[in-house]
């Protein structure tokens, strides 16, 4: 089979997306529907700590239509050979199906499974905290919990179903980190056509793309602060509705086929400063969207910071970290962030000054306020 990282090339437009994107209230019972078109056994990844949530549910739901159900619990370790060892905690069991529930590393452990064994995927987000559901990609880390390697399947998966009861009812700072990832995804897509800038299919964005990628953050500029007001109270209101189409949907959409670029090159480097790898992926992007537009010249937008503030996203390095950070700190990071291949998609050629300049810049102007964290007492 040819490798999904070669069949195409700077010189095509590709756009990928799942088979089906399904969403709605307590849809969840109906996963057996979903499993059932494609075969009558599935195995169920699902983060340790929410399969007691959903485990009954799905497995009702998928007796209800004569769908098998072997169930493999996932505990968070996410490395090079997670596919490998979930098909040995298998045994004899030949499930067809991958369904993946939970948060980005349960789904990309469901994903490394998929990927493993050739097996049809549906994804199950259980928390509004990315758009990993939607995407070919997985991501694996190291025995230090550091972004080792982006893989990818051939195909995107083939149902995403998004329950919004039950993402309604997650922690509302993990509802935070997923707007912070969001919200990146329009200027990164613009800033990847503007140049010769790769997608993560290795070719060169479509115009729908960067379309969708605008959507996105339309839409959560219009529903975004009544939507992380709505989140953690597990009432799914129209506008939480409407957040969880952008922060899945379309930003999964915008990213995977318009492109990524300095914010989430970034979140290489960012990690080797005390405390943030332990800080959720959409925070840190969220502060890369403001080294971002120090890179371009641009200010802000008003409502743009307005949303930040709402929803205590980090302006600044003292929002993500209470340590002191020097220059050299900030020289590994950015160090560490310019060989990532998104860091070309820019409209000009950054340097490793360039980066280390702007965050001083934004540091700089960050004394003349509280940071967000201490403000939020987090």
């Amino acid at each position: 089979m040819n490798s999904p990282l070669t069949i195409f090339g700077a010189d095509l437009k590709v756009f990928g997306a799942p088979g089906r994107y399904v969403q709605g209230r307590g849809i969840l019972t109906r996963i057996g529907d979903f499993a059932a078109q494609f075969g009558q056994s599935a195995v169920l990844v699902a983060d340790v700590h929410i399969l007691p949530l959903v485990e009954q549910t799905i497995r009702s739901s998928c007796e209800q239509r004569g769908v098998s159900l072997t169930v493999l619990p996932f505990e968070g370790r996410l490395g090079p050979d997670t596919g490998h060892d979930l098909v040995a905690r298998l045994g004899d069991a030949t499930p067809s199906i991958v369904l993946a529930a939970g948060g980005g590393r349960a789904i990309d452990a469901g994903k490394a499974l998929a990927g493993t064994r050739g097996l049809r995927l549906i994804t199950i987000p259980t928390v509004a905290s990315n758009d990993a559901p939607t995407s070919k990609n997985y991501v694996l880390y190291d025995e230090d919990d550091m972004l080792l390697e982006v893989r990818h399947l051939p195909r995107n998966p083939d149902f995403v179903v998004v329950d919004t009861l039950l993402l309604a009812g997650a922690p509302k700072a993990m509802f935070a980190a997923g707007l912070g990832d969001a919200l990146s995804k329009k200027a990164e897509a613009f800033a990847c056509a503007a140049g010769s800038g790769l997608t993560m299919f290795r070719a060169r964005p479509t115009r729908l793309a960067g379309t969708i990628a605008t959507a996105c953050y339309d839409t959560l500029m219009t529903h975004g602060r009544a939507a992380y007001d709505a989140a953690g109270t597990g009432e799914p209101t129209e506008a939480f509705e409407a957040a969880v189409e952008a922060m899945i949907l379309m930003a999964g959409l915008g990213f995977e086929s318009g492109g990524l670029s300095v914010p989430h090159a970034l979140t290489r480097g960012l990690p080797l400063l005390p405390g943030v790898k332990a800080r959720p992926h959409g925070l840190q992007v969220a502060y890369g969207l403001v080294v971002h537009h120090r890179l371009m010249g641009e200010a802000m937008p008003d409502a743009l910071l307005a949303l930040y503030h709402h929803a205590g996203l980090p302006l600044c390095l003292s929002d993500l970290t209470a340590a002191q950070i020097s220059r050299s700190q900030l020289t590994a990071v950015a160090q560490a962030s310019i060989a990532v291949p998104h860091m070309l998609n820019f409209p000009k050629t950054l340097t490793v000054a360039d980066l280390v300049d702007a965050m001083l810049a934004i540091e700089g102007e960050a004394h003349m306020r509280p940071a967000i964290a201490n403000r939020r007492g987090r």
